[in-house]
């Protein structure tokens, strides 16, 4: 039987292939490690950690939402089916060598809209929101979409953080319209426990 949310696990499956690093061009590794981030009091928090070469970065996912992935993508799945938050670190392509400043807002915006699942029908730009979050000193740029996708309504946060020269930081987030804001906001703020340590 095919449901709602085997559907929408599909269209996250789909958006994997696009402008994905390859070789050794990528640096930041979204390998999910278990880890302990030791605070001044109190018991260790566990974290998920990544790599950036020698550099680590703890981040601490949303209660409940269990990461999975390998080096170009991490997947967190919340509790419900229907609802996620997808990282793919991508090339920065023809860009590569400029900062996100020289980027139009216009560009960035139809880059980003490249990371709709396919299928998607009736894509609606809701909005931009200029840096919801930032990891350490990289800001991100967001983008709402709402579309239909075989047969339901979703609504996508498209986040880009111009990572280093040559990467992107792609942080996407998908619910149905009805809970979107609340997946949204969690993972938002999930996105200010990044911190690195080299």
């Amino acid at each position: 039987m095919i449901t709602k949310a085997s559907i929408l696990y599909l269209a996250v499956c789909g958006v994997c292939a696009l402008g994905l690093t390859t070789g050794s061009v990528q640096a930041l590794d979204l390998t999910p490690r278990h880890g302990w981030r030791e605070g001044n009091e109190g018991p260790a928090t566990p974290v998920t950690r990544f790599c950036d070469g020698k550099t680590q970065f703890d981040y601490q996912p949303p209660v409940g939402w269990q990461p999975s992935g390998s080096s170009h993508v991490v997947t967190f799945f919340t509790a419900d089916p229907t609802s996620w938050m997808k990282w793919m670190v991508v090339d920065r392509g023809n860009g590569g060598s400029q900062g996100s400043a020289a980027v139009a807002k216009e560009d960035l915006q139809a880059w980003a809209a490249r990371f709709v699942p396919p299928g998607a029908v009736n894509l609606q730009f809701v909005r931009m929101v200029a840096c919801p979050f930032s990891l350490g000193t990289r800001a991100s740029t967001e983008f709402i979409f709402t579309c239909g996708l075989h047969g339901f309504r979703v609504a996508f946060s498209i986040s880009v953080i111009d990572f280093n020269s040559r990467e992107r930081l792609v942080v996407l987030v998908s619910a149905e319209p009805r809970n979107f804001e609340q997946i949204r906001r969690e993972a938002i703020a999930s996105m200010f426990s990044w911190s690195g340590e080299g």
